[in-house]
């Protein structure tokens, strides 16, 4: 049997003929015969040895990438992973924020995921790799963490300036700036319209740097969770685990902080009143909100160095011309749209946060 071999992709170098060998072609050739001893079989003969080659450099490039990919994965070490190991997507029973249905879009929990490419996202996650960056030269006492409610104290939005929010730059300098006023030092780590996933990938990718210390780093993650754009609906028990995802992502970056979960407030946009429950969307997503903050108050139980922090009594309250529930209501001047805190609203949340803090100190002290 004659041997087969593999047709070469050749080119005549007139850049007009359209002969078979300018053309690439997989059909086996009779290798026997004369063969004229010149340039033009010498590229033939030649050639196949340069693609293998060329191939054999695409292999190692290959692995040596696989290689850099795997380190990536598996950065944690084993110790590490055992303590969100037991976080599993097949212990969600239900995905969907209203149970009789599948339709929601709900983004895995337990993956990190960026926002590039969204609005000015990535300039701000850039901001915060520099904020971080310059707090290596002292020891904060709180770094806050979250969407476009911790956002809010820097007056910004996706990074950008927000008129109607600039008065909070001053109240967070008065309590977390200790140069201008404030018993405290803080960070603030937020961007707007984050979920759970999109501060992971955060954490994991530059804004929680080994140098930057604090005692405390407090997190407020997960309303955008639920429901963000009327798109994903998503159920408690997706909320619960991507929250603990990330605090669990913390522990392991930051060993010797504590970690405060600030349980997700109260929200009840586009309603009259900021009631709680005036219709069935804000009812399902306000029964859902006090599930998961009372499974985290569960999860904060089980660690010494995790705190939960309620400030529910902050921003509801209760009307008393309905019976039980049904009188819950956000304030106005504390919610102006019942989802984002208004000045006065980080005004008397904050003096709360600072309350907090202290006592998490004085806990120092007695130990």
């Amino acid at each position: 049997m004659k041997p087969l071999i593999m047709k070469p992709l050749t080119f005549s170098g007139n850049g007009n003929s359209t002969t078979d060998e300018e053309s690439m072609s997989f059909l086996p050739l009779d290798n026997a015969g004369p063969k004229t001893k010149n340039n033009r079989s010498r590229g033939k003969f030649c050639l196949p040895w340069m693609l293998e080659y060329i191939a054999f450099m695409i292999l190692i490039l290959c692995a040596v990438l696989l290689k850099v990919l795997h380190g990536h994965l598996t950065r944690h070490s084993a110790g590490e992973v055992a303590q969100w190991e037991n976080l599993r997507l097949d212990n969600i029973h239900n995905w969907c924020l209203n149970e009789n249905t599948e339709a929601c879009f709900c983004a895995s929990p337990l993956t990190p995921k960026s926002r590039h490419g969204h609005r000015t996202w990535t300039q701000a996650h850039l901001q915060n790799i520099k904020d971080a960056a310059r707090r290596r030269d002292y020891s904060m006492d709180v770094v806050f963490l979250g969407d476009s409610i911790t956002e809010g104290w820097k007056g910004t939005s996706f990074g950008q300036a927000v008129e109607h929010k600039k008065d909070n730059v001053q109240v967070f300098e008065s309590m977390f700036d200790s140069k201008k006023g404030g018993d405290l030092n803080g960070l603030v780590l937020g961007i707007a319209g984050d979920k759970a996933p999109n501060l992971l990938w955060r954490v994991q990718n530059g804004e929680l740097p080994e140098s930057l210390e604090a005692k405390v780093f407090w997190i407020l993650i997960g309303t955008n969770d639920f429901l963000k754009d009327g798109l994903e609906h998503c159920s408690a028990e997706v909320v619960v685990m991507g929250v603990k995802r990330v605090v669990e992502e913390v522990r392991i970056l930051k060993p010797n902080a504590t970690v405060v979960i600030n349980q997700i407030l109260p929200r009840a946009p586009g309603t009259h009143y900021g009631l709680l429950y005036e219709d069935k969307e804000t009812t399902n997503v306000t029964n859902a909100i006090k599930k998961v903050n009372s499974e985290l108050t569960v999860f904060c139980d089980q660690y010494d160095n995790v705190d939960c922090f309620d400030a529910s009594d902050i921003f509801i309250r209760h009307n008393t011309t309905f019976n039980g529930v049904a009188g819950e209501y956000i304030p106005n001047d504390l919610m102006k749209d019942h989802l984002h805190p208004t000045t006065e609203g980080y005004i008397q949340w904050g003096q709360k946060i600072v309350d907090k803090l202290h006592e998490i100190e004085m806990s120092y002290y007695w130990e």
